[in-house]
């Protein structure tokens, strides 16, 4: 009975063998090494009711079984394999000692010995395979958590210049997620808000740290920001640290494969500069109304004779509506074209010279044709390094003063 069953058993492996073979090919490694597990399994069992009874299976078969389960295919597999074999021995025992088994071969000595070599064997070659596997692997982790620690430093080296580059701008700079909440801002920020940290920031958005009047209008302006996906620069004032600041403030999405995940923005005190501007616009218009007040013509002229500008007075002597309708022309482009090379003459020796030229008589064509008297002064404009560039004159009309005054001669020398 015992060679039909071991024919048997050798055809099992070579069905096992090809159907490994092609289930490896069209599902892959594992599954291949489950059915050559459980396949083998089987065999195993079968054997040991058929042939040499329990001793094969206890010996060799059942422990390379469970060893290779557990190491390819997981703790799951190992378990329920060696609960299955448990039970198939209990049974091949039971069998044998009732008799309804009929195993009447035996394994010589040398077989035992033979056996228990192989056993020995296989067991070494797993270890060592263990051992190597497990070195590779271990060298492997060990290589990978170096370069992990080293992405991990080049992360915070990183960081550390991007903070540094932060903190280093002169004005305020912040990060938003899509949420609104703040997840990184520089010292400017703290500073200029009067914040200690930048954990009392980040994580919170403008219900949280701003003022309850004006939380919402900064959250809608942010929200703005993500709806448009387009820049926005604004001028605004900013209740920064219990004092109301003019801030230039610019705010821009951030865009990962066109798509907004946060904004960025920045601001910068402007206060002192709009109060210098408001200074500088007010000292423009005292000028502005003291030159249009003053009963004389008043320009002033660049290095290559082009007005610059002048009082309304001078604009209308020149035929124009405003002042600014004179700027950028020259002397050709106005209505003393005729007294042009005259007056440009006068206006390069001032320059070249230095020396202001008061109080001389010249003749000026008005835009109706009419040929006037003027008494004109001119004086070098000069730079803050006191360098020449252009000419400052002004003048007033003495028609109407000399011939009344020539009346009055006229009057005197009749007898």
């Amino acid at each position: 009975m015992q060679t039909p069953g071991r024919v048997s058993i050798v055809f099992g492996v070579a069905i096992l063998a090809v159907g490994g073979q092609v289930v490896y090919r069209l599902r892959g490694v594992i599954p291949a090494l489950r059915m050559l597990a459980i396949g083998g399994w089987l065999l195993v069992t079968v054997a040991g009711f058929v042939t040499e009874g329990i001793r094969s299976a206890i010996l060799v078969a059942y422990p390379l079984i469970l060893i290779v389960a557990g190491w390819m295919l997981g703790p799951r597999y190992c378990l329920g394999l060696l609960g299955a074999s448990c039970a198939a021995l209990v049974l091949l025992a039971v069998s044998q000692q009732t008799g309804l088994t009929d195993v009447s071969l035996s394994l010589s000595p040398i077989m035992v010995a033979l056996v228990h070599v192989m056993v020995l064997v296989i067991s070494a070659v797993l270890t060592v395979y263990l051992l190597i596997l497990f070195r590779e692997r271990y060298a492997e982790m060990r290589r990978l958590n170096r370069e992990i620690e080293g992405h991990l430093k080049a992360v915070e080296k990183r960081e550390g210049f991007l903070r540094t580059l932060l903190d280093n701008f002169p004005f305020m700079v912040w990060l938003k997620d899509e949420e609104g909440r703040y997840l990184a801002v520089n010292q400017a920020f703290l500073d200029g808000f009067g914040w200690p940290s930048a954990a009392t920031v980040v994580g919170k958005t403008d219900l949280d740290i701003a003022v309850s009047n004006l939380a919402g209008e900064y959250r809608a302006g942010g929200l703005e920001v993500f709806t448009s996906s387009t820049v926005k620069p604004v001028e605004e004032l900013i209740e920064m640290g219990g004092r109301w600041r003019w801030c230039e403030t610019s705010k821009a999405p951030v865009l990962v494969d066109g798509k907004v995940i946060g904004m960025v923005g920045y601001a910068r005190d402007i206060t002192e500069r709009r109060a210098a501007e408001a200074e500088i616009a007010q000292s423009r218009n005292l000028f502005r109304a003291i030159v249009d007040t003053v009963p004389v013509r008043v320009f002033w002229k660049d290095r290559n004779l082009r007005y610059l500008g002048c009082n309304e007075a001078f604009a209308r002597d020149a035929g124009l509506a405003h002042p600014k309708d004179v700027i950028g022309k020259d002397d050709y482009r106005l209505a003393w074209a005729d007294q042009a090379q005259s007056y440009r003459a006068n206006d390069l020796a001032v320059m070249a010279s230095g020396v202001p030229k008061l109080s001389f008589e010249t003749e000026q064509t008005t835009p109706k044709g009419e040929v006037r008297s003027v008494r004109m002064s001119m004086v070098p404009l000069r730079n803050e390094e006191d360098d020449i560039i252009g000419v400052l004159g002004m003048y007033e009309d003495i028609t109407d003063g000399k011939r009344l005054a020539e009346e009055l001669k006229r009057a005197r020398s009749l007898p």
